[in-house]
């Protein structure tokens, strides 16, 4: 595929109709421009060639913000670089809130439940059984948070869509990434209490109740 680059003319006049009364000056008045050049020398040796050739016509003329075409093209890309820097931050901030989240439920649950646990290794339980139990207990809260967090998805495709370029807001590669991301973070935040109730000790645990 072919990409090509048109360029076109607008009057002064129309320029500044357009611009309104808050443009730069320069620009209502039609003497601002800018040159564009390409070349294979680098981006300083250029400014300097540019800088030369400009001060020999015009030694008056001047010739401001001279920069490469991948600052340019850096600057013009910076807002979209904070959004989606700003979107990232909050994202690992409610992935760290819900971990911490799941982490506390858990230790809650598996506390309240000791003795049910010390039940089950004086009744012959293995440790891993119980472990298990537990790590099923924060599985099944994973797969909550991504059915609500999927739902949620759905409906902000729209807010999202602004901001992505090329990429669908409804990735089901991307989706798919994410949910096994969070089911093995959660359980990654159930190993602690399911590893303090699989080392439960029966006696002492029926002695404190």
């Amino acid at each position: 595929m072919c990409l090509r680059k048109s360029s076109f003319y607008v009057p002064s006049s129309q320029f500044k109709a357009d611009a309104g009364s808050f443009a730069a000056p320069d620009l209502l008045t039609g003497t601002g421009g800018s040159i564009v050049l390409r070349g294979q020398l680098p981006p300083e040796q250029m400014a300097e060639s540019l800088l030369t050739v400009v001060h020999s016509i015009d030694p008056q003329l001047p010739l401001t913000q001279v920069e490469s075409m991948d600052r340019v093209v850096a600057e013009g890309q910076a807002p979209r670089r904070f959004n989606t820097a700003l979107i990232s931050a909050f994202a690992g901030a409610a992935v760290l809130l819900a971990l911490l989240g799941i982490y506390s439920v858990i230790a809650f649950s598996t506390a309240l439940r000791t003795q049910e646990m010390a039940i089950r290794l004086a009744l012959g339980s293995q440790r891993s059984s119980v472990m298990r139990l537990i790590l099923v207990s924060g599985a099944k809260l994973g797969v909550a948070g991504c059915a609500v967090g999927a739902i949620a998805a759905v409906f902000a495709t729209r807010l999202l869509r602004s901001l992505l370029f090329q990429v669908d807001s409804l990735d089901p590669i991307v989706l798919a990434l994410a949910t096994v991301s969070i089911l093995l973070l959660a359980l990654a935040a159930s190993v602690i209490p399911a590893r303090r109730a699989a080392s439960v000790e029966p006696m002492e645990a029926l002695r404190t109740e």
